[in-house]
């Protein structure tokens, strides 16, 4: 007998949630608008001064190209994904990490907003490391309960074709991608602003660079494991 399952479900609420996620920043924009100059700052280079200016306009391009294709991928994930049932029984876990991606692109974007209007003293490289950390710490956590799929997660030809390489590889990811945040944080207070943003996007690649391999080496070893 077969057994259905349904497509994980999310009330209104929580829906309405991301939607506010999503176009907080663009509200934001709103907002300051008549208060921004013709043309802002658009580019730091690595020592954080800025190297390259455009329209206010483009800022309203940054937040619709950034935020709310993110929302509608996640959103209908579920019904376009060729391995739709393993989004399925990822269940509520599913819209934790939508939260979690779109908690993350909006304050991407409210970073580079709040440094290009000049409303805050804080450098950018300070406002992008602790998105990063943000993202790296809950991400991380939920990085074991992503089921197989072509859009989301460590997708390598050998995850993607053993469902137990995918699962081991992604507990593997997670942990290190918590560990890495961790020590992120602390490099934040001894290492200069720039330094430390760089130290923590390495944080961010080297952990996905060892699961990748770690995959690698898993699949050989069950492919050659006989069964018993």
């Amino acid at each position: 007998m077969t057994k259905t399952i349904n497509p994980p479900s999310t009330s209104l609420a929580k829906e309405l949630l991301l939607i506010f996620i999503t176009i907080l920043p663009l509200v934001y924009l709103f907002i300051v608008w008549n208060d921004l100059p013709d043309q802002v700052p658009m580019h730091w280079n690595f020592q954080g001064e800025i190297d390259r200016y455009g329209s206010k306009a483009s800022l309203g391009w940054l937040v619709l190209l950034m935020n709310v294709p993110i929302y509608l991928l996640l959103l209908f994930l579920p019904k376009i994904a060729a391995k739709q049932e393993s989004i399925e029984r990822m269940g509520k876990k599913y819209y934790r990490l939508r939260l979690i991606l779109q908690i993350f692109i909006a304050a991407l974007v409210l970073a580079i907003l709040l440094a290009s209007s000049g409303a805050t003293q804080i450098p950018i490289e300070s406002l992008l490391a602790y998105c990063f950390l943000f993202f790296m710490l809950s991400f991380g956590n939920y990085m074991g309960s992503i089921r197989q799929n072509h859009f989301m997660g460590i997708r390598t030809p050998w995850t993607l074709e053993n469902e137990a390489v995918w699962k081991k590889t992604h507990q593997l990811g997670g942990r290190l991608w918590i560990g890495g945040a961790i020590i992120g944080f602390i490099l934040l207070f001894f290492l200069p602003k720039n330094w430390a943003l760089m130290s923590i996007i390495f944080l961010m690649i080297l952990p996905l660079l060892l699961a990748t391999g770690y995959s690698f080496v898993l699949f050989k070893k069950l492919k050659n494991t006989p069964a018993s």
